[in-house]
């Protein structure tokens, strides 16, 4: 019985890992205290519904396939199938498609992670796809991007040093949603409240808020000269995202400015040991142990 129950817990950990690799990911994220994701188009907040479609998805090129002049359609696979995920996880039912988020910020321009888009053939093997819903089964083909050519991209992490951006020039100039507005001077202040939007585990996307700026978690304070330099470039937060959402951009919710780029986090997902399935990693809202990293947007030359 305990062979046949490790051989379980065996097999749900290599297929997370098998389907994590098409995921761009540098660290995992997770669920702080309540899971605050919604549908974009169930969002109070008028101002992120409309933020929302100017985020796009990283999508291979190979998994979007010609239905008509005008579609693609796609390989259906569900979280819940590509995850093992427990029946009681959220959204589990729907499918994924995204490896990474990145957002507008010019008619031809695009930021995300620098971990997300590391060289040229990942500039000519992915599109980018906006308004990958919940609600839509096929993908107009007005609605995808390729990549011209990578303006600039950082990939650096070191004891005192961390990059993590890349900024994209589109095939064509996007007419008919607005870049986002990002902040371009100073810095938002610790207890700053903070709206996530992207695309968690490669799911239809999702807006989250409920979390804010924190001061330091528990790693952080026990190297406090490391913690202050490397800093200056990230902040961390309790936002509720996952690999996926790396790219993503997270808004200032009061200005509704974007404040940075989401790069990393804690673990994603931990082994239910009585049903032998993935659920979500969850945890308090304390700032202690809040992980997610938020690239400041202000860091990025190109943008300021």
């Amino acid at each position: 019985m305990k062979t046949t129950a490790l051989l379980t817990l065996l097999t749900i950990a290599s297929t997370f890992s098998a389907h994590a690799i098409d995921l761009k990911v540098t660290g995992d994220k997770l669920i702080y205290g309540t899971d605050n994701r919604v549908e974009p188009y169930l969002y109070g907040d008028k101002r992120f519904q409309k933020a929302s479609m100017s985020v796009a998805g990283m999508v291979s090129s190979s998994k979007l396939i010609d239905f008509n002049s005008s579609t693609y359609t796609f390989n259906k696979n569900t979280a819940a199938n590509a995850f093992s995920f427990c029946p009681t996880e959220r959204f589990g039912e729907q499918n994924i498609l995204p490896v990474c988020t990145g957002f507008l910020i010019s008619p031809t321009k695009l930021v995300t992670a620098g971990h997300c888009i590391t060289s040229d053939f990942d500039c000519e093997n992915y599109k980018w796809v906006f308004s990958y819903l919940n609600v839509h089964e096929t993908i107009a083909k007005k609605d995808v991007y390729s990549c011209k050519r990578i303006i600039s991209q950082k990939l650096e992490g070191s004891y005192y040093k961390i990059r993590d951006y890349a900024v994209i020039e589109l095939d064509r100039p996007v007419t008919d949603r607005e870049p986002l507005k990002f902040r371009t001077k100073g810095r938002a202040f610790v207890g700053t409240k903070l709206v996530v939007i992207g695309h968690p585990m490669g799911l239809p996307q999702k807006i989250a808020d409920g979390a804010s700026i924190k001061l330091a978690n528990w790693k952080e304070l026990i190297t406090p000269i490391r913690t202050i330099v490397r800093k200056s470039h990230y902040f961390t937060a309790n936002l509720d995202t996952y690999a996926g959402n790396s790219g993503s951009p997270v808004f200032n919710k009061k200005t509704g400015l974007v404040e940075g780029i989401l790069i990393q986090g804690a673990e994603d997902f931990k082994v239910d040991q009585d049903q032998f399935c993935q659920k979500s990693n969850e945890r308090s809202n304390s700032g202690l142990i809040s992980e997610e990293k938020v690239y400041r947007i202000t860091k990025v030359p190109e943008l300021n």
